[in-house]
């Protein structure tokens, strides 16, 4: 009779069962006596020439290279043992939970999620691997295994998340600079060649739904003067505040689309008192996508003997103010602002590393970005100049530009999602 795999997987299980230990291929007698069981050795070394090693395991979530690039269905189960002389020791289950193409060594693999609850020791290196099912009809995932008989029927497990959670926040430096062109002398002093800003940065991406929150701030003194050449004490504070839509990654699950709702504030404040130079407050709605190129997973952490330091991602985006609201403070260029849009874009390369040895704080990030924000403001409405009798005054309908380009580092922390964490620790067993 022709055994299936997993027969024989099965087999050795209940063999294992009644003789009270391990998986073993001898019985031993007494220690100066040990036969080999000549019934389930040549079983065992089917078993293993037939099986799958381990490659690496990752948080539960182990690599594997099937033979002639093998496709599994997803949900499929395996069998994970490690041989220990003439011994098989099973030490965990799992389930299929994806396939793709190493971009290191270009190796097709499997990805398995392991049952934490079946979990005797973790998957390493050299391990075996075998499926509970035919592994010929793996690959047909609404093909009922003809030995299904052998185990229980399971429900399928859920759709894997791609998009793995975690939040971060640190802080880091601003380095830039503003240009402005107006229509008339009103604010068109409003320019520096460079300056420099603490900036701040959070962010929190659920694994648990597809929505994120992002936040960036910086603020500090602005270096201004008037047209007398007067240096004049000036201050600048920006807060942007992103909600993101993270959609199913594509292209081996390495590049991501991110639909973003961007809420801006930007608050130009100055001791001066004429037209040249003003105080302002800019706000508004914007629209855009992020482009993320996820070279690494969010969540990266090094196996054994990889490098503790990893480039995570490039990333790009461009976001659209399709209206925003200008409005000045005494000196003023109009009491309406209708028509006035921005326009927001950036480019930022992400570096993680891994410190194992730091409690808690094990994950770090480093992020250099390159980006600008641009006003294209226009005023309509009655104007109030610096006083009554002013020999320049404002003209109604005006316009202005404003630009501002910047370079930023930024360093900080990054966890796991701690909502994932808390919902995984309240679905354990007592």
């Amino acid at each position: 009779m022709k055994w299936s795999v997993r027969q024989k997987l099965v087999l050795i299980i209940a063999i294992s069962l009644g003789g009270g230990g391990p998986l073993c291929a001898e019985e031993v007698a007494s220690p100066q006596a040990a036969p080999v069981n000549n019934f389930l050795m040549p079983k065992m070394e089917e078993i293993i020439r037939s099986s799958m090693k381990v490659i690496k395991e990752d948080e539960g979530v182990v690599s594997m290279t099937p033979p002639g690039n093998h496709s599994f269905a997803q949900g499929t189960q395996m069998l994970f043992f490690r041989k220990k002389g003439s011994r098989l020791e099973m030490i965990a289950t799992g389930k299929v939970l994806t396939e793709e193409t190493d971009v290191k060594t270009h190796q097709f693999q499997i990805k398995v999620e392991l049952d934490k609850d079946t979990i005797i020791k973790y998957p390493i290196e050299g391990d075996y691997a075998a499926p509970l099912a035919d592994p010929t009809a793996s690959n047909e995932a609404n093909k009922k295994d003809e030995n299904d008989y052998l185990l229980p029927e399971e429900p399928p497990i859920a759709k894997p998340n791609n998009r793995p959670g975690y939040l971060e926040a640190g802080a880091g430096l601003l380095y830039g600079q503003l240009a402005t062109t107006t229509s008339t002398v009103a604010n068109d002093a409003k320019a520096s060649s460079a300056y420099r800003f603490k900036n701040i940065h959070f962010a929190y991406f659920s694994e648990l739904v597809p929505f994120g929150v992002e936040l960036d701030s910086h603020a500090g003194n602005f270096p201004t003067s008037t047209f007398y050449s007067k240096i004049v004490a000036s201050n600048e504070s920006v807060s942007i505040l992103g909600i993101h839509y993270r959609f199913e990654p594509i292209l081996n699950k390495k590049l991501e689309f991110v639909a973003k709702v961007n809420s801006l504030s930007d608050q130009f404040t100055t001791d001066n008192k004429d037209e040249n130079l003003l105080s302002t407050k800019v706000s508004g709605m914007g629209l855009g996508l992020r482009l993320n190129f996820n070279l690494e997973k969010p969540n990266w952490k090094p196996q054994k003997g990889e490098s503790f330091l990893a480039l995570q991602a490039i990333t790009a985006e461009a976001i659209y103010y399709p209206m925003i609201t200008a409005t000045d403070t005494l000196v003023s260029r109009g009491t309406d602002s209708g028509g006035s849009t921005g326009m927001q874009v950036r480019v930022s390369s992400t570096l993680l590393a891994y410190l194992p040895f730091i409690p808690l704080l094990k994950r770090w990030v480093f992020q250099g970005s390159y980006g600008f924000r641009s006003y294209n403001l226009k005023f309509s409405g009655p104007t109030v100049p610096e006083n009554v009798l002013s020999p320049v005054p404002i003209l109604q309908g005006t316009h202005a530009t404003e630009k501002e380009s910047d370079l930023r580092f930024f360093f900080g922390v990054r966890f796991d999602d701690p909502l994932k964490s808390l919902f995984d620790s309240g679905k354990k067993k007592p």
